[in-house]
């Protein structure tokens, strides 16, 4: 078929910054707009990652791409595009009403450019259920509605899994030497330079740490009975989180923000509630935000309330500095089940002052 050779030919070229090496498709999917196909290097003839894409009326394609390490990018082309191939391209992206980010395309060729995307779990979290993803490179401004991302990212993941285990894990995106800026997408004037928000979700050292925090928290509060859960393993919007923890009804999750890798706290925040809020499909839905001082120590709290029926979840938030820069953000969601399914569902009591102490005292 025409469109299976055209998102070969995508694939490819959004590898083309990523290895010299041949690739070689193992899989094509089909998901409402989206098509896919996963990838081996020929050399090594290990799985490498799997493409998406879809097209839009404008005449571009938008691409979601997940390598082995479960790094993700995005990808936009358009064939009346003719950029100079090896520049970086800086561009401001958002979702629907959240903040602006930075973020740097790389031509990798006259008519496509790649993005490499932050892992931390809010802004794949807003990409999921997002409804519209606006991009800016300095002159234009792009919009792509979002259609079907949550069950899409979900397959790509399902993608990545499955063919690891058949063909074995060649190397993740890593980073990508960045190039003279020489203009904006397609033939647009060149955009002001940004910074790339740091991506620091696979960073094995804060992985680490956050585990630690998490188990000092689950200690302190009094808190047992919850298995800690790896990533790739969990509910679709806490893939890529540093440290979940949960049973059937509390998840308890922490995750270590470095310095410049987010634009404030206020921002995390209101990212957080607005995911609660719009989670909330149905029945009623109340939040609030608050800043206390616990053990010593400045703490930018939440709570989100989501009540359907007989089920309401309950999720808090606690962002405190870290001393080696950054912040921590604990979070943790209570469900609760009425009779109407059989015997209620109900987590131990964790009240608001057990849970921030034990945030305060954490981790250093």
């Amino acid at each position: 078929m025409r469109l299976v050779q055209l998102l070969a030919a995508a694939g490819v070229a959004l590898l083309i910054s990523l290895a010299s090496a041949q690739a070689a498709i193992v899989e094509n999917f089909r998901l409402g707009g989206w098509n896919g196909s996963a990838f081996t290097d020929d050399q090594s003839g290990r799985f490498s990652t799997c493409v998406a894409s879809a097209s839009y009326k404008s005449g571009i394609t938008l691409y979601v791409q997940v390598d082995t390490t479960y790094s993700w990018a995005i990808g936009f082309s358009a064939p009346h595009w003719n950029m100079d191939v090896g520049s970086d391209i800086p561009l401001q992206y958002r979702i629907d009403r959240g903040a602006w980010q930075s973020g740097v395309a790389k031509a990798t060729s006259k008519d496509l450019a790649r993005m490499q995307m932050p892992q931390g779990g809010y802004i794949i979290t807003r990409f999921r259920r997002g409804r519209t993803l606006y991009v800016y490179d300095g002159a234009y401004n792009y919009q792509f509605r979002l259609t079907g991302t949550a069950k899409l990212m979900a397959r790509l993941a399902k993608c990545v899994e499955r063919n690891i285990a058949r063909y074995g894990a060649a190397p993740g995106m890593g980073d990508v030497a960045a190039a003279p800026v020489q203009g904006g997408l397609g033939t647009n004037p060149p955009a002001k330079a940004t910074t790339t928000p740091s991506t620091s979700a696979n960073d094995p050292q804060l992985a680490v740490e956050a585990t630690q925090a998490l188990f000092n928290l689950m200690g302190s509060a009094g808190i047992s009975g919850l298995k800690l859960i790896p990533d790739g393993q969990r509910a679709e919007d806490l893939n890529g989180l540093h440290a979940v923890a949960a049973n059937d009804s509390r998840t308890l999750v922490a995750h270590i923000f470095p310095a410049g890798s987010y634009t404030s706290e206020e921002e995390l925040m209101s990212l957080a509630v607005a995911d609660s809020q719009k989670s909330c499909t149905e029945g009623s839905f109340s939040s609030g935000t608050e800043r206390i001082t616990e053990g010593g120590k400045q703490l930018y709290t939440s709570y989100a309330n989501c009540e359907t029926g007989d089920h309401q979840l309950i999720e808090r938030i606690a962002i405190l500095k870290r001393n080696a820069g950054g912040v921590f953000v604990y979070g943790v969601a209570d469900t609760y089940v009425g009779e109407g399914g059989g015997a209620p569902v109900s987590p131990p009591e964790l009240t608001d002052p057990d849970f921030y102490a034990a945030a305060a005292g954490a981790a250093q």
